[in-house]
């Protein structure tokens, strides 16, 4: 790389340069120590894993820019954080097969790259989409890497650019959006999306409460079906707000001034009650998280619930009932049968997050109520879906996912008089997550 860069200030080098110069070019950026190959292979990655998740990056362009001259930093630092990212995210290291043959470049040198370049090219710009994704892509690989600090940073961030671009406070004036519109909405909604994952998960507060538009994303036909389950997921979020959060976790709940009443939960708990939307309309790793963040957001639901009211076995409204965390794990591990570990996987640390809470609030059920161990109806009783969900905990974060281990101390701590909780076995081929694999890919 430095070679080429005296070459070219020097006489007419020999037809053998010339063609090493060439090769350079096409190899290497000036702006980057890893090669276009790795670039262009993590890209594909994240067009066929991740796109549907994170839908703001035109992976085409993308590649047509780093083959390009113009040796913008800017680009280099977004892909180099989005490649990041994108290996902490898919965990590469728990599949059989975990690294594709031309890729020996791993997540943490991508983000070593992306932070050189930043610093060298000083990163304090003017805001822009790219910066603002940037920053979006670095807290994405931080969270996986559960580093809380540079994560909630990088997220504080990239909301910071957003307020600073105004982004989707001015309406679209055009029947037809345009296509920087809908890609400002589908940031935002990115942003709105993440940062309830992760304050939710991490006791902090929520700063993101505007609403823009969402009809003006559904009018976008270009993507065909993308858009359909991008918005219901959407959807989704809109349900979860700080005052339904504080109650939760804060423990300042006697006292504070109620947020929701019995009808209002019940009537949101009705409308976030996804019924198995069809896989001919959505791809299958929008399936699985449509329908994880309805449990999810049913399943804090009930906490708010269970913290405010006096709840019955015997209510015929069912959100309100105290055993509900049982149905919510029963029916989300049932509309789970047909789908593959692969589609759960791809969606990281956010994934095991919600799965946890669903397993937390039925564990909170079986604690308060361990009679329901001893008169279960079926052959796969409330425990069973418990250590299910652990099971798939495993699978997706590996044995040493610090969510599978809450989980476990909590299993820990059921009395033995009442029953001697279970091993969690996990598939040999997930115990791969304690070799040296991980730090080949």
């Amino acid at each position: 790389m430095y070679l080429f860069e005296e070459l070219r200030g020097g006489a007419a080098a020999a037809p053998e340069m010339v063609a090493l110069q060439e090769q350079s070019l096409i190899s290497y950026a000036p702006n980057s120590r890893i090669s276009i190959t790795s670039y262009c292979t993590v890209l594909d990655i994240f067009r066929s894993r991740l796109y549907d998740i994170w839908p703001i990056v035109d992976v085409e362009h993308m590649k047509s820019q780093l083959r390009s001259q113009d040796n913008d930093p800017t680009t280099y630092v977004l892909v180099a954080a989005l490649c990041a990212a994108t290996l902490a995210q898919i965990r590469l290291w728990l599949t059989p097969a975990p690294c594709p043959e031309d890729l020996s470049v791993t997540a943490e040198d991508f983000v070593k790259e992306c932070l050189r370049i930043r610093l060298e090219n000083y990163h304090h710009q003017e805001p822009s989409l790219q910066v603002l994704v940037t920053s979006i892509f670095l807290h994405m690989y931080y969270a996986n890497r559960d580093q809380i600090t540079p994560a909630t940073i990088s997220l504080r961030e990239a909301i910071t650019y957003a307020d600073l671009m105004h982004l989707c406070h001015t309406p679209q004036s055009s029947s037809t959006p345009s296509k920087q519109w809908q890609m400002e909405l589908r940031c935002y909604w990115i942003l709105f999306i993440t940062e309830r994952t992760f304050c939710i998960q991490h006791d902090l507060p929520i700063t993101l409460h505007r609403t823009p538009n969402l009809p003006e994303m559904e009018r976008d036909t270009s993507q065909g079906n993308l858009y359909t389950g991008f918005c219901a997921l959407v959807k989704l979020f809109l349900h979860v707000q700080r005052p339904f959060i504080l109650p939760i976790r804060s423990g300042k709940d006697i006292g504070t001034p109620e947020i929701y009443s019995k009808s209002n939960i019940s009537d949101i708990q009705q409308r976030i009650q996804v019924d198995r939307p069809g896989l001919d309309l959505i791809s299958e790793i929008q399936y699985v998280d449509i329908l994880t963040t309805s449990a999810w957001v049913r399943s804090l639901l009930w906490q708010y619930s269970a913290s405010r009211f006096m709840l019955s076995s015997s209510t015929s409204v069912e959100p309100l009932s105290f055993d509900y965390p049982l149905a919510i794990a029963k029916d989300y591990l049932e509309s789970l049968s047909n789908v593959s570990i692969e589609s759960l996987r791809s969606h990281g640390y956010g994934m095991e997050i919600k799965l946890l809470q669903v397993a937390n609030s039925a564990l909170d059920v079986l604690f308060c109520m361990p009679n329901l161990l001893s008169h279960q109806t079926s052959h796969f009783g409330p425990l069973d879906t418990v250590i299910a969900i652990g099971q798939l905990l495993s699978q997706i974060g590996g044995v040493k996912s610090d969510r599978l281990y809450v989980l476990q101390q909590r299993l820990s701590q059921m009395p033995s008089s009442i029953i001697t909780p279970p091993r969690l076995e996990y598939p040999e081929e997930e115990m791969l997550g304690d070799s040296t694999t991980e730090q080949q890919c």
